[in-house]
This record gives structure tokens, C-alpha cells and sequence, in this order.
């Protein structure tokens, strides 16, 4: 099977752009990039945020687990009673694996915020965050003890070395 041209094929031979969507996910496989969009946007219009958060979630190549997304989910209103779209997003995303740099970033701010260091350090304990140097930054304003954990783990020793000095 070429990896490159089957979701290609499926979409336009057999024109079967869910099967598409399927085996793409299913294997991280190119070629449906496209796709993903489209249904991300047609979800995400039509208010469907938790679909649309799933759909970016599997999509092949992490196209869709950008800063855009995020900030488009951000920027949409909580309505009473319902837990925000944002949260939702990130909610699938821990469920499914490791959140990228921006991800990471941007869940931790309101954690950190809210004083919930507890949450941050389960999910380090986890390996659900891709610790960095701006990750660790911002840790350090609330925690810096935790902040020596995620310096630690994503390889920034000069901060390791500030830390213990």
C-alpha cells in the first residue's frame, strides 16, 4: 500500500471521503489534510465544539492542533452552565495523549492561575505535557520548585542551574 496515495484514492476512486477520514485517523496517514479541515470548520460553525475538538484531536500530522485552533476555541462564548468549548478541547486531547508546546502553554495559564498546581503536576507525572523553556517560564511566576521539574524534563539546564543557584 502507498501511504502517500491511498487517502487519495479512497476520496476520488471510490469516493468515500468518511472512509477517508477513517483510515486516515485511524493511521496518521496524509493526504486527508482537506478533509479534516472542512469537517473541523463545518463542526465548529455549527456550534458543535466537542465533534469539532474530536476532529482536531485524530486528525493525521497534528494539523489541526495549532495555536489558531486554539485561539479559536478561546474566543468562543461560555454559555451558563456548560463547560467551555476551550476545555472541552483540551479535555479530549488529554484523554488521547501528550499536548503540544502550545497546547501546554495555553491549558497550564488557567490552571496556574486558579492555583491548581495539583492538576499541573499530575498531568507531569503523566506525560501529558510537552515540557519547554516557556512552559517552565511560566510555571516558575507560581511554582518554582515545579518549574525545576519541567526544566528537568524538557531539557533547558542552563534554567536547571538558575533553579538550584
Amino acid at each position: 500500500v502507498e501511504e502517500d496515495n491511498i487517502i487519495q484514492y479512497i476520496t476520488n476512486t471510490l469516493q468515500n471521503p468518511d472512509l477517508a477520514l477513517r483510515m486516515a485517523s485511524r493511521n496518521n496517514l496524509p493526504g486527508a489534510e482537506d478533509l479534516f479541515v472542512r469537517k473541523f470548520n463545518t463542526l465548529f460553525q455549527s456550534a458543535n465544539y466537542s465533534e469539532a475538538a474530536k476532529v482536531a484531536a485524530s486528525a493525521p500530522k497534528g494539523i489541526l492542533r495549532t495555536p489558531q485552533t486554539i485561539q479559536r476555541f478561546q474566543q468562543v462564548p461560555t454559555t451558563g452552565g456548560q463547560s467551555s468549548p476551550l476545555l472541552q478541547y483540551f479535555g479530549i486531547l488529554l484523554d488521547q495523549g501528550q499536548l503540544n508546546k502550545y497546547e501546554s502553554l495555553e491549558l497550564c495559564r488557567p490552571v496556574l492561575q486558579q492555583g491548581r498546581k495539583q492538576l499541573l503536576e499530575k498531568w507531569l507525572k503523566e506525560d501529558k505535557l510537552e515540557c519547554s523553556e516557556e512552559l517552565g517560564d511560566l510555571v516558575k511566576q507560581a511554582e518554582p520548585p515545579l518549574a525545576l521539574s519541567v526544566y528537568l524534563r524538557g531539557n533547558v539546564p542552563h534554567k536547571v542551574i538558575l533553579i538550584f543557584a
